[in-house]
């Protein structure tokens, strides 16, 4: 490790010690409009490419929050990671001002209506890269990489947390509470991870954050009327895109295929690249990770009723049922594809929806948008929406709306 990123991984360290020591119990606030009977939430994520897809969705989102759109105003607006690439706001100060206004004039309006604590946004990977490579050359030469994002620092996180029309949660784990409506004690839960960090650094320095982790869900225990908690990254635990492998367009079979990207002798460029900056689920350090949230969750003894994130540029629903008793969710979320949509699994339900396009000639390519939750007293609806025209999506077998019940259960249309 050279000396700079050293020094970096270290403020990162104090940054997670003195934050567990002041980490905040958020109050329960009443949601400013939406459904008096609902919280309503739109979630998205990868908004880091700006252009026509963007523009797109925040159009449809901006619709919604204005009530010129049918499924209505929403109360919460969040960002799950990568809003800015290659390397985040670790830009000169000069180009600071241009790439946010690229990336959030779009959304500006309705973000400055719902008020900094009502918008909210977690880190992605790109987040915290440094610079990028001019040229890096590996395998003898066999493999190039040019303007590739490499390294690891906070600048560019320090300076997202400073836009004043966010609340941005990078280091250790934060959470906010919201009425399920207004006037009502029953809440919901937002729990923000940063995810980015601990696929940087080594598991040694995991610890402050699992604990803060733990800390949240334990104090949860006495606190009855939260009925519906949200796990919010950047990276999934489980996916049916790029990153979870499915990378190739099988012509003969018409799908796409599965590629271990893990597998140096079937993915050699995938498995090159995990070494250096693990970013597939299968990579170890990244399955260290989603071991090691694993068992905070179970130890915290509440249940997480829904896990939702990015960094596959897809729109993803997958149930993986478990235990009734398991805090962890079976109900994971993926909502990626807000800027530049890529290649998906096609659906497998009733375990597996997605967004993928269903004519062939798109070769697997998620559509782009957004998800929406609606979360009442006993069901969580979730409905996924198009970027191009605004309407629900069909996830698969013509399924465009879910129900996620208090016991974590996916049931029913």
């Amino acid at each position: 490790m050279n000396p700079g990123k050293e020094g970096a991984v270290s403020s990162l360290r104090l940054s997670f010690i003195m934050l567990a020591l002041a980490l905040p119990a958020a109050s329960a606030a009443a949601p400013p409009g939406g459904r008096a009977d609902s919280l309503s939430v739109v979630a998205l994520g990868d908004l880091g490419e700006p252009g026509g897809v963007l523009r797109g969705c925040a159009t449809y989102v901006a619709n919604m929050y204005a009530g010129q759109h049918d499924a209505g105003k929403f109360d919460i607006l969040l960002f799950l990671g990568d809003a800015f690439t290659p390397t985040g706001l670790n830009i000169p100060q000069g180009d600071v001002r241009g790439a946010v206004d690229a990336v959030l004039d779009p959304f500006r309006e309705t973000m400055e209506d719902l008020g900094k604590d009502r918008c909210i946004a977690v880190p992605g990977e790109h987040d915290y890269y440094a610079r990028n490579a001019i040229e890096s050359s590996l395998l003898l030469g066999l493999v190039k990489i040019r303007e590739a994002p490499v390294g690891l620092t906070e600048t560019g996180n320090r300076r997202e947390a400073a836009i004043p029309l966010w609340t941005f949660h990078f280091g250790m784990p934060a959470e906010a509470t919201f009425a399920v409506r207004p006037g009502g004690e029953d809440s919901v839960q937002f729990i923000f991870l940063d995810s980015a960090i601990p696929l940087r650094t080594p598991s040694a320095h995991w610890s402050p954050a699992l604990r803060a982790l733990g800390a949240i869900l334990a104090g949860d225990r006495a606190r009855p009327r939260v009925i519906w908690r949200l796990l919010c990254d950047h990276h999934p635990f489980v996916s049916a895109g790029e990153h979870g492998g499915y990378t190739a367009w099988d012509e003969d079979a018409g799908a796409v295929a599965y590629v271990p990207p893990c597998d140096r002798d079937s993915s050699a460029l995938s498995w090159v690249m995990n070494q250096l900056d693990p970013e597939d689920l299968c990579a170890g350090r990244y399955a260290a990770w989603i071991d090691s949230v694993k068992a905070a969750v179970r130890g915290g003894g509440v249940k997480i009723h829904c896990a939702i994130s990015a960094h596959d540029h897809s729109m993803q629903l997958i149930n993986v049922p478990g235990p009734e008793a398991d805090p962890f969710p079976s109900v994971q979320i993926v909502t990626g594809a807000a800027a530049n949509p890529s290649r998906v699994r096609y659906p497998a339900p009733p375990a597996i929806y997605t967004s993928a396009k269903t004519d062939p000639s798109a070769k697997g390519e998620s559509l782009p948008g957004f998800v929406r939750f609606a979360f009442g007293r006993d069901v969580c609806t979730v409905i996924f929406y198009n970027g191009n025209n605004g309407d629900p999506v069909d996830m698969g077998g013509g399924r465009t709306t879910f129900a996620i019940t208090r016991s974590g259960a996916l049931v029913g249309k």
